[in-house]
């Protein structure tokens, strides 16, 4: 056994030498890929949102309030249920900064992975109008072709590879914006979860039942529950029939308003329910759209091996595959973005996109 008096003329020496190995590992490990980020966590950082971060701060006030309110034995019953309806409001829209904060980094999410899967295709495309450039001029020289064959084979490569270029452009600007949205990288992001397609929306009178915790909706309800109780509050014994003819004409009015806003938001919520039917039928075109790229894809990869068709007939075939890949996939993203946008917009919360 290594007595500790042993080690202690040891320590120095080896201190000095072990700092360089060290810093190296440090440096390894810092260039080594991150694990991809997923969108749920991703979305984790809502909360990091300014609107989000805002609403919260608002909520915490209303809460303080609410209870000095409660504690205090003079307040009034107009400012107890002013200070709980200011905490209901609070909630509600702290619900409703969230969602829209979802709705925001799931749209910078999904622009990078279209952006990301654009560039693959502009590259492919590229690739192959520079073959068929390379293969105009061979059968220019074999007088199997013509100058204008050439011209227009240039022609293509030129806008192919301004197309690259933008795709590149788009890509970068992507990245940059989801990252500034987040704080997360923007490398190797993983596809959206099949499971956050998946989510169903309730019937539709479940839906509008739930229209009542919309920020909107509910301050106009505290509006008419304010009006009636500050009408109640007034008597003929001590209050004149001026102000109690004013405190019923208020009561209308809240109601009215309560009304209004009720039809727009039942409008809007109609609208909503409908591109997200709309994106769903969608999606259902775009899979089969893909399934019948993929077939076509098998039968020409079958008739090259074959020696059938040449090598770029087959390339032209498997770029019209990975386009509908792309079309898939934006398809996919706008069923999200329209399942969030129907939560954001209405402040409906709906289960599987509602919390992370």
């Amino acid at each position: 056994m290594i007595r500790t008096i042993a080690l202690r003329p040891l320590v120095a020496p080896l201190a000095a030498p072990l700092v360089a190995p060290f810093a190296v590992l440090l440096a390894l490990f810092a260039s080594l890929p991150a694990t991809a980020a997923t969108l749920p966590e991703a979305l984790q950082a809502a909360d990091q949102r300014t609107g989000v971060v805002t609403a919260g701060l608002d909520l915490g006030d209303a809460e303080r309030s609410l209870e000095r309110t409660v504690a205090d034995p003079s307040a009034l019953r107009l400012e107890r249920l002013q200070a709980r309806q200011g905490v209901e409001l609070a909630t509600a829209q702290l619900r409703a900064a969230r969602f829209e904060a979802y709705t925001d980094i799931a749209s910078a999410y999904v622009q990078v992975l279209e952006a990301e899967a654009g560039r693959a295709l502009a590259e492919d495309a590229a690739a192959l109008a520079q073959r068929g450039l390379d293969i105009a001029r061979i059968r220019l020289e074999r007088g199997a072709g013509t100058e204008l064959d050439v011209r227009d084979a240039e022609t293509d490569l030129a806008s192919a590879r301004s197309d690259l270029a933008s795709a590149r452009q788009g890509e970068a600007l992507a990245r940059r914006s989801f990252t500034s949205l987040t704080g997360l990288g923007a490398d190797d992001l993983a596809p959206v979860p099949g499971e956050l397609l998946a989510t169903e929306l309730p019937n539709e009178n479940a839906l509008y039942g739930r229209l009542d915790q919309a920020p909107t909706l509910l301050q106009a309800a505290h509006g008419v529950a304010l009006a009636r109780t500050a009408r109640e509050l007034l008597d003929p014994a001590y209050a004149p029939a001026r102000d109690i003819e004013a405190a019923e004409l208020s009561v209308t009015q809240a109601r009215e308003g309560l009304g209004e806003a009720r039809r727009g938001l039942e409008l809007q919520l109609r609208s909503l329910i409908d591109r997200v039917a709309a994106a769903r039928d969608g999606l259902a075109v775009a899979r089969d759209a893909l399934d019948n790229a993929r077939d076509r894809d098998d039968v020409d990869r079958s008739r090259l091996e074959a020696g059938l068709i040449a090598e770029i007939t087959y390339d032209q075939t498997r770029l019209a595959t990975a386009q509908a890949r792309l079309s898939a996939m934006q398809a996919r993203h706008e069923l999200l973005l329209a399942l969030l946008r129907l939560q954001s917009d209405t402040g409906v919360p709906l289960e599987g996109v509602d919390g992370f």
